[in-house]
């Protein structure tokens, strides 16, 4: 049987499309029900010796008319950000991208630091600075991406030991006043050697002209080769004490350097003591102490190292060596006196301070290794450790 509708055809057309309209999710109920696009997932550990591993993927794309996608989440460290989400027909843009992993760890003392993580795309935040260790060099810098902000290096460290660079002038002061050792242009030329190896300059002195302060302003480090007995007045004193601890002076010294200077405290918080008495002309078998062996001044010297001098003897080194910032290097054990230091450090009151025993004889400044040991002793003392030579 035929129904006939009782309403006009026109009429009837617009009713229906009513009803089918009505059941259309308008735009807002629409995000509201779409799930938001899944973020990045973060990078792996920490990369060795500050190198990090890839960084977070990119954020989730958005769905057709959906809500925003969510960042990355953080890169591991030195990992890079996760980029950012893509609009998509209808949807609101993905938010930013996660922020860039912290900058990589620095090798060990002396190593290089980790290279700074890469930034994100799309305004993400630039990868941290490398962090530098005892010694260490700054992380280099993050490589900036588009719309990224490019990471920053590391800072380094900061304070009276950082790590410096550059040419420098040493003043090497061989006054004596007691004993003069037959051994001292000997060791000048050695200091000479290391200089031109090293391209710093050197001023060989036996007057006190430099000894004020802004004549010790000049140079980074005073070597007193064989100099004895009382060679400063009390205002050549206080400059040297001035220069040392508020110029972050530094001073190296070989053998009779401890035969001078015998009352002036100050000197004694450098150099430890005045020496008490030396054996003659003697064999004996230098021993390195356990902890010192990677010193950049010990590295690549014989362990243990046979040679003969005059052995000074410091009876008191077992009270002075326990103040702050004292190391011992070595040890000589000998048939006349006993165990006695051979060289040792000091880092103290903002001044390094380099010494070694050695050198009665020219001979000794005559060999490789000795002049190794003094030239990373001073490189070490004027902060530069990093550009010795083994």
């Amino acid at each position: 049987m035929k129904t006939t509708s009782m309403y006009p055809a026109w009429i009837s057309f617009a009713v229906a499309l009513a009803a089918a309209c009505s059941d259309v999710p308008s735009a807002d109920d629409l995000n509201k029900n779409m799930p938001p696009g899944s973020g990045g997932t973060a990078g792996t550990g920490a990369g060795a010796a500050g190198t990090g591993s890839s960084g977070g993927t990119a954020a989730g794309t958005t769905s057709v008319g959906g809500a925003s996608g969510s960042g990355g989440t953080t890169g591991g460290s030195g990992n890079a950000a996760g980029t950012s989400g893509t609009n998509a027909t209808g949807g609101s843009a993905g938010t930013l991208a996660g922020t860039s992993g912290a900058g990589g760890s620095s090798a060990g003392t002396s190593g290089s630091a980790g290279v700074g993580g890469d930034t994100a795309a799309a305004g993400g935040v630039g990868g941290g600075a490398g962090d530098t260790a005892s010694g260490g060099m700054a992380g280099t810098a993050g490589d900036s991406a588009t719309g990224g902000m490019a990471g920053t290096g590391g800072t380094g460290e900061t304070g009276p030991y950082a790590p410096r660079t550059g040419p420098f002038k040493m003043l090497v002061y061989s006054r004596t006043e007691g004993f003069e050792h037959a051994s001292i242009p000997a060791g000048q030329q050695m200091l000479r050697s290391i200089a031109e190896d090293y391209g710093f300059e050197v001023t060989v002195t036996t007057e006190n002209n430099e000894f004020t302060l802004d004549g010790l302003s000049q140079y980074e480090i005073v070597f007193f080769m064989n100099s004895t007995g009382d060679v400063f007045d009390a205002p050549e004193e206080a400059a040297f004490e001035e220069w040392m601890t508020t110029r972050n002076g530094a001073f190296a010294g070989s053998h009779s350097a401890t035969d001078t200077e015998r009352e002036w405290s100050f000197y004694k918080e450098v150099t430890g003591q005045y020496y008490d008495l030396h054996d003659n002309v003697d064999p004996g078998t230098i021993q390195w102490e356990s902890d010192a062996l990677n010193f950049v001044a010990v590295a690549g010297l014989p362990s243990p190292w046979q040679r003969n001098e005059e052995w000074y003897r410091f009876n008191s080194y077992q009270q002075w060596s326990t103040k702050e910032g004292f190391k011992i290097l070595s040890k000589v054990t000998t048939n006349g006196g006993g165990t006695r230091p051979v060289s040792y450090i000091r880092e103290y009151g903002n001044f390094r301070a380099f010494y070694s025993s050695l050198g009665h004889e020219a001979a000794a400044f005559q060999d490789a290794n000795v002049e190794k040991h003094f030239a990373a002793g001073i490189m070490w003392a004027v902060r530069r450790e990093a550009m010795v030579q083994q």
